[in-house]
């Protein structure tokens, strides 16, 4: 039996562009908390090996002090341990691998070239590469092949089963063709279902925990083991969570709202039964119906519960449909005014459909002489890093 931790993307040291100084810093510091909890599991829990493929850090903007992090908590490990650098972490003279004094347990892959190494203890070679710039557009595993008497794992930061892809092209037919029991990728934040057969088995861990909206929910790491039953191998994979932190999207559906106290009350009636709290930024998206011309005021809404979360932003995807029958009988310019909008209301292009319930909703404040100030885009709904 062999027991293989296995974690990528964490993306230490990740700038946080997105936030002002305290905040990105805190979105560090979580980021190297992570990790140390891994290192702490992997010690208490007894591991033959580590497999980190790709991603660690941020290249260029790691810091001395995770820097010596790195090299002290990888030292502490009983078992050895693979890094396969990936396009924001490559290889390269100046880079904190080549500079970082790693002890004899850790190995660095350097090459673009598949390498191997053997663990003659445990039966089992280790293969991995390096990303030596941001893109690495050839196939990896061209003319690799394994040794069939062993247990062949990968260390990967690839793009499987997307031919044109600049990030190391391989498929899973690939790896299995190659003679690997396991591989375990780095890459792909949103990690898909991991891919087996009889014998094979391969996976991304995923991000190991989320810096923006684009990564939601808790991220993690494997705990991967293989059995050797006879002539093939039994691969059972654990995800394993490591984060105290996420962000999070939460849609709540409108039907007819006419004020922001009625939306209001539909939040405050979803919060509780999220489960989010202060360790949690939280993106509410509002859509559905609103009644009339009525936009709710995201900014108003925000301030009301922000202090229940760590970060709140609230997203009016809204439309006044309720509106739009008695404006296409409309016989004055109101009308007028929205079927020449209507082709652009109805589209199935989500962007184009919101700049026209905008427009719409603005042309018809200005007909009537009322303030459009009110549905002019809001201060937080600018995407990025919370």
């Amino acid at each position: 039996m062999i027991k293989i931790f296995h974690f990528a993307d964490l993306h230490l040291d990740s700038p946080f562009a997105g936030g002002d100084i305290k905040r990105s810093e805190e979105g560090r510091k979580r980021l190297r908390d992570v990790f140390l909890r891994m290192m702490r599991h992997v010690r208490e829990t007894g591991y033959d090996i580590v497999l980190i493929p790709g991603d660690l850090f941020e290249d260029g903007y790691v810091t001395n002090e995770t820097a010596n992090m790195l090299r002290s908590e990888l030292a502490s490990l009983e078992c050895p341990v693979f890094i396969s650098p990936g396009n924001h972490d490559p290889y390269h003279r100046a880079s904190p691998y080549a500079c970082i004094s790693f002890t004899d347990n850790v190995h660095v892959f350097s090459s673009e070239s598949v390498e191997k190494v053997d663990i003659g203890k445990l039966g089992v070679s280790v293969y991995g590469y390096a990303f030596t710039d941001s893109l690495y557009r050839s196939s990896p595993l061209a003319g690799v092949a394994t040794e069939p008497d062993k247990i062949n794992l990968l260390c990967a930061h690839t793009e499987i089963n997307t031919p044109l892809t600049p990030y190391a092209p391989m498929s899973f037919s690939d790896i299995e063709s190659a003679g690997f029991t396991y591989a375990a990728l780095g890459h792909v934040h949103k990690a898909p279902d991991h891919f087996t057969t009889d014998g094979c088995a391969c996976a991304y861990s995923g991000f190991g925990e989320g810096r923006a909206f684009d990564e939601i929910g808790k991220g993690g790491a494997l705990s991967v083991t293989i059995f050797e039953t006879g002539e093939k191998a039994k691969i059972s994979i654990e995800k394993l969570s490591f984060s105290s932190y996420s962000f999070e999207i939460l849609p709540i559906t409108l039907m007819g709202a006419r004020s922001d106290a009625e939306v209001a009350d539909i939040i405050e009636n979803t919060l509780p039964g999220t489960g989010f709290g202060k360790n949690t930024a939280l993106r509410i998206v509002l859509e559905g119906v609103t009644d009339g011309d009525y936009r709710p005021n995201v900014t108003e809404l925000r301030k009301r519960f922000a202090n229940a979360l760590d970060y709140l932003e609230i997203k009016d995807k809204t439309s006044p449909e309720g509106s739009y029958a008695l404006l296409r009988k409309d016989s004055t310019l109101k009308g007028e005014f929205y079927r020449a909008l209507e082709d652009k209301l109805t589209s199935g292009d989500e962007r184009e459909r919101a700049v026209a319930v905008t427009a719409l909703r603005i042309g018809i404040a200005a007909l009537e002489g009322r303030d459009i100030s009110v549905f002019l885009p809001y201060e937080n709904e600018n995407e990025g890093e919370a």
